[in-house]
């Protein structure tokens, strides 16, 4: 019978009258969580995090350092897949990275030492830490029935059994990758109806990475065309991104400002984290998010001003390296490795690891 009275939810409905509706999956930046000011953003389980933007705007790069969040703060094992990283061993390495900070890779790619790099003690730790929390969809793009959602989502289940794990999210990056994926309404709204069922079914919190349509361009008062803002339903495959996310971000990176008179300053490193739909109530306050990246580290961090008027700059609370100053002013022109060659990235797109912005 479809029609029920509440006997048969009430069970559940005192559940939710203690605990609240959420199952938060809260981040580790301050800033995302100073919820006595009105600004806060977080995950929850049973929910799908929507996360776009322009090419070469950070998306990727935002995605990872949540996924590192959510493994370092709350333990959450994490399926990835993505076609934007390289191969499995690549994909691994460049998380060993996140965790330490450092490069995983011994030697650039002129075959000099990299300096940068970690100890052989720290890539164990790294290893070993990577093993207990991520898994990485391996590619096999001469079958065409192989990436697709179906399969995925089987893959899931037969890597749960395999491992004997539970899977806390599901990270798909980007969603038009998945072979029977297509940019029509009616595909969108099957697609985002299922990965909505299969996140809220699971009990997982997961993120679909997508880009936006070709924004309206507009030219400034020196000239100088620049793109509009996109908008909650620019993303690829129209309006029912927008009509069936949950919580849905936009991923910017604003063009430097650094003369006051010219408007609000704005970090050469700057990426700004809009919200556009909040999905539950509560999952997120409306408003604009700027964190910075750190080319070193190849993490985010943020600055804020304390509750004694200090002005900090930190990364995430949870990383292993919080104590670490972020590298806010870099002179490009004193180091003799580029960022490219120190972290050995040239076979990722410079979509999202390339520097500076």
């Amino acid at each position: 019978m479809a029609f029920l009275d509440l006997s048969t939810a009430q069970k559940k409905m005192r559940n939710l009258r203690e605990n609240g509706e959420l199952i938060p999956v809260r981040f580790g930046f301050h800033t995302w969580n100073q919820y006595d000011k009105g600004r806060y953003l977080m995950g929850s389980r049973k929910c799908t995090l929507l996360l776009g933007g322009e090419p070469n705007h950070g998306k990727s790069q935002v995605t990872n350092e949540l996924v590192m969040q959510m493994i370092e703060k709350h333990g959450f094992k994490v399926a990835i897949f993505t076609t934007e990283s390289g191969d499995v061993e690549k994909v691994f390495s460049q998380f060993c990275g996140y965790y330490m900070g450092k490069p995983y890779t011994k030697l650039r790619p002129d075959g000099k030492p990299n300096h940068y790099a970690m100890t052989d003690a720290e890539a164990d730790e790294a290893e070993y830490f990577m093993l207990q929390h991520l898994y990485v969809f391996k590619q096999d793009r001469k079958n065409t029935k192989y990436q697709t959602l179906e399969n995925i989502y089987a893959e899931l289940a037969r890597a749960e059994d395999f491992y004997n794990i539970k899977f806390d999210s599901l990270v798909i990056d980007p969603i038009y990758d998945v072979d029977d994926f297509e940019p029509k309404a009616d595909e969108v709204l099957r697609v985002l109806n299922r990965i909505n069922l299969e996140a809220e079914e699971s009990n997982r919190f997961d993120i679909v990475v997508n880009h936006v349509s070709e924004t309206a361009k507009t030219v400034d008062k020196n000239g100088n065309r620049k793109k509009l803002l996109a908008l909650a339903d620019e993303f690829y495959g129209g309006k029912n991104n927008n009509r069936k996310a949950m919580l849905q971000v936009l991923v910017h990176r604003p063009i430097p400002n650094d003369d006051p008179e010219a408007g609000e300053i704005v970090k050469e490193n700057q990426t700004n984290i809009h919200i556009l739909k909040v999905k539950p109530e509560g999952i997120a306050k409306w408003g604009v998010y700027p964190i910075y990246y750190d080319w070193k580290s190849r993490r985010y961090y943020e600055m804020f001003e304390d509750e004694n008027n200090r002005f900090k700059q930190q990364f995430a609370s949870c990383t292993k390296f919080f104590d670490r100053r972020p590298d806010e002013e870099i002179n490009i022109k004193t180091i003799t490795a580029s960022p490219q060659e120190a972290f050995n990235n040239e076979d990722y797109e410079q979509d999202d690891d390339g520097f500076p912005f």
